[in-house]
């Protein structure tokens, strides 16, 4: 006993592997300490945590939501319409702000001065304005101070019916209302279409791959299928007997805009609004990128007799993506999360209707935790895509 004591003190992975055991046991004490005053707390108020109140009536109003709600809808659906608000503004807020990102970044790296100037300039005042007050100078000084619906900045289509105009565009202080297409009735078959041009597109990814194992030249992995996609895709469209979409005009009436795509103030302010913000960050991330590139790869690129576009297409931004990706990440996990100060200009997402969830039916610990394990499990997501596609685009050494 005596020899394992002396042993055990001499061995640093022995002390090590005790160590971790023993903060384990107390993370889980205080833990469970936590949750049993929480429990106690809670049963002696009669709240024994449930989730039952989730399949009640909400009697909650939605003014803008993707699926179909009215005020006698469950506490669940008002709460997955606010995720799916929240995931519609995440989605696009990523995809807009980094191209917009990367066309900040670039003229900022610009040999025009003005170019140069004016995109420092952008940088520089959106990264040192607090999000929130961004947001609400945007929608209040902007989208608060359009006409009102009657005086909107239109675009007109035509008179379909005495008393009322058909819009091809339309902006108010109401929102964005614009022509749209529709599914129609015939779209089964095109969608059978869709379904067989991504099966064709995912076999010349394939076949794309194993010649680029086979040979050791590189291949347009992305580009070719994706073309492919679209061609397909467009040829069945075309040649289907029963268009699968049809056009969605929207209609003024008297008091409001029916039919075609309706965006509202409120959702464009915060779409519009992260964009700015999201952008003057990844504009920063791009430029570090690019020049952290060793000036002695792009002379000899030029050397080489490669164009300007063909020096960044080939050489800078195939080594930029490596030190790009890990901050970039970062700034996507971040988008999710900040949609939820949506709640400071009216827009139902899933921290506003989380909230207004808790006023309705009490239940503030439950719905605490499910917003916590939604916006969790996309951050997680998120990071897990970022990562597989960090690990694509790696350097590997021969």
């Amino acid at each position: 006993m005596l020899s394992w004591i002396i042993s055990f003190g001499f061995d640093t992975r022995k002390r090590l592997i005790a160590g971790q055991f023993i903060f384990a046991l107390v993370v889980i004490y205080f833990f469970s300490l936590a949750a049993g005053n929480v429990m106690a707390s809670l049963n002696r108020i009669n709240m024994v945590p449930s989730f039952r109140f989730l399949r009640m009536e909400s009697h909650i109003d939605i003014g803008e939501a993707l699926i179909p709600m009215d005020n006698s809808s469950s506490n669940w659906r008002v709460f997955y319409a606010g995720f799916l608000n929240t995931i519609s503004v995440s989605f696009l807020v990523i995809f807009f702000s980094t191209l917009l990102g990367l066309a900040v970044g670039l003229c900022r790296l610009s040999s025009n001065w003005l170019v140069e100037k004016s995109a420092r300039l952008y940088i520089e005042i959106i990264r040192n304005i607090p999000l929130m007050l961004l947001l609400l100078i945007w929608y209040r000084a902007f989208f608060m101070r359009l006409p009102d619906i009657r005086n909107a900045l239109m675009w007109e289509a035509g008179t379909p019916v005495p008393g009322e105009r058909a819009l091809h565009f339309s902006l108010s202080n109401r929102g964005l209302s614009m022509t749209w297409l529709r599914p129609s009735e015939h779209i089964a078959p095109w969608l059978y279409c869709l379904a067989a041009a991504a099966v064709f597109a995912l076999g010349l990814w394939v076949f794309l791959l194993y010649r680029e194992h086979k040979t050791g030249r590189e291949q347009r992995r992305l580009l070719y299928p994706l073309l492919l996609f679209m061609a397909l895709g467009l040829l069945s469209y075309a040649v289907l007997p029963h268009a699968p979409l049809q056009k969605d005009v929207p209609v003024m009436g008297r008091f409001n805009i029916s039919g075609g795509l309706h965006v509202s103030a409120e959702w464009f302010s915060l779409f519009s609004g992260l964009i700015l913000y999201t952008s003057a960050f990844i504009a920063e991330i791009f430029r570090a990128g690019i020049q952290g590139i060793p000036k002695g790869q792009i002379e000899a690129a030029r050397s080489l007799g490669l164009r300007r576009r063909e020096v960044i297409r080939l050489v800078v931004i195939p080594q930029a993506k490596v030190v790009i990706i890990p901050p970039l990440t970062s700034q996507y996990l971040g988008v999710a999360k900040n949609t939820s100060l949506g709640i400071a200009i009216g827009f139902p997402d899933l921290f506003s209707l989380s909230g207004t969830i808790i006023n309705q039916t009490g239940r503030a610990l439950e719905m605490i935790l499910l917003a916590m394990g939604v916006y969790l499990a996309l951050s997680l997501l998120t990071s897990l895509v970022m990562n597989i596609y960090n690990k694509q685009v790696q350097i590997r050494e021969r």
